[in-house]
Parts: structure tokens; C-alpha cells; sequence
């Protein structure tokens, strides 16, 4: 079944789809305690920078970049995603939380950012290890990056624990964006913390 409604151009051929369904359930999923520990640590990293622009790639339902937002009074945030069903519920809590007037939600990818601005920080939280052609996105998105600004990626890395044997498929790890900046000749920051991952790659 298509659950693009209308966005199948967002998608390359075996990524993973959010219809109206499958929009409204992953709410569900995002009580899972790694999940709200993983969503901790990259609310954490982003507000430890200083930025006035703030882009979100994959924004799911919006739940961390409304996170963030909330506590930064004077950026402007945009969130993207290519299922509908994310954009809707993503508007109806920016539009609960008062933040509409600084915030946005648009259908869109990494290989289809709306609008011609740049951003200071435009980040991905557990949707890169989906992504096709890894190291070419990384370049395509930095140059949607100001200068001196950077584009950080978040995943979860395998911590040896039980439950990361059933999403493996799933994990990245340090190794994983040191190859990536050895094709595109940038040097990644790397945090990890916890079981999770930070790479952020700056554009010069």
C-alpha cells in the first residue's frame, strides 16, 4: 500500500514510509525509556550551541525540535518530513505550544529542503541510517549550512545491551562516519554518550 499521499518523490526505493496510521502510532513508540534518554542527549547537544536558525530533517512529529525550541526564545526553527500524516500532528502541537510564529513544518527530505535559506545548525535524529548514498547527503545538506555552521547526526550505536540485538539493522557507529568523512574530506566531531551518537560535520 502507498502511504505517500501524493510525496512518493521524498522517498527513494526501500525507505521506510509514514502514512496516517503508522504517523499516529509512532507517538507510541517515543515512550520507550532508550527513546526519551536518546531524545534527551540530542535536545542536550543542540541547545549546548549557539544558533538563530535551526532546521530538522526527518522531524518525525516534532516532538524534539518543539523540545528545543521552547527553551530558545529568539531562533527560528523549520521542521521536515515527507509523510503528511508527521507534518499534521507536527503543526497541531507547534500550534498548542504557541510556537507557530517561529516555527514551521513542511514536506521534505535531505535531497529536498523547501525554500532557498541556509540554517546555522541543521540536524537528523535516528533517520540517517535510513538515508541512500550517505556521504553525497552529507555534502548536499552542507550546503544548506551558513558558514562556519554545522549539520549533526544523531544516532544509536550498539552498547553491547540485549535489546539493541533486535534493532541492529538500525545502529551506527564511530567508524561509520570517519568513512564518511574520508569521501567527502571533512573531519567529524564525535560525542557519544550512553549508547548514543553525535557526528557533526562543519562547514567551512
Amino acid at each position: 500500500m502507498n502511504e505517500g499521499n501524493g510525496t512518493e518523490n521524498l522517498y527513494l526505493p526501500g525507505e521506510e514510509r509514514f502514512g496516517f496510521f503508522t504517523s499516529a502510532f509512532y507517538g507510541i513508540v517515543n515512550t520507550v525509556p532508550t527513546l526519551r534518554r536518546f531524545y534527551r542527549f540530542v535536545e542536550g547537544q543542540v541547545t549546548s550551541m549557539k544558533f538563530e536558525s535551526l532546521l530538522d530533517i526527518g522531524s518525525g512529529q516534532g516532538h524534539v525540535l518543539l523540545g528545543i525550541m521552547k527553551n530558545n526564545q529568539s531562533a527560528r526553527g523549520m521542521g521536515i518530513d515527507p509523510s503528511p500524516g508527521m507534518i499534521r500532528i507536527s503543526m497541531k502541537k507547534c500550534m498548542r505550544m504557541g510556537l507557530c510564529h517561529r516555527v514551521t513544518f513542511l514536506p521534505g527530505s535531505s535531497r529536498n529542503i523547501p525554500g532557498n535559506v541556509n540554517f546555522d545548525i541543521i540536524y537528523t535524529s535516528l533517520s540517517f541510517h535510513h538515508w541512500k548514498h550517505r556521504a553525497e547527503s552529507v555534502e548536499q545538506v552542507l550546503k544548506r549550512v551558513n558558514e562556519g555552521g554545522k549539520f549533526l547526526i544523531f544516532e544509536i550505536t550498539d552498547d553491547g545491551s540485549f535489546n539493541r540485538k533486535f534493532v541492529r539493522s538500525h545502529l551506527m557507529e564511530r567508524n561509520d562516519f570517519i568513512e564518511i568523512g574520508k569521501n567527502i574530506n571533512i573531519v567529524p566531531e564525535i560525542v557519544e554518550a550512553d549508547g548514543y551518537i553525535m557526528a557533526a560535520f562543519t562547514r567551512e
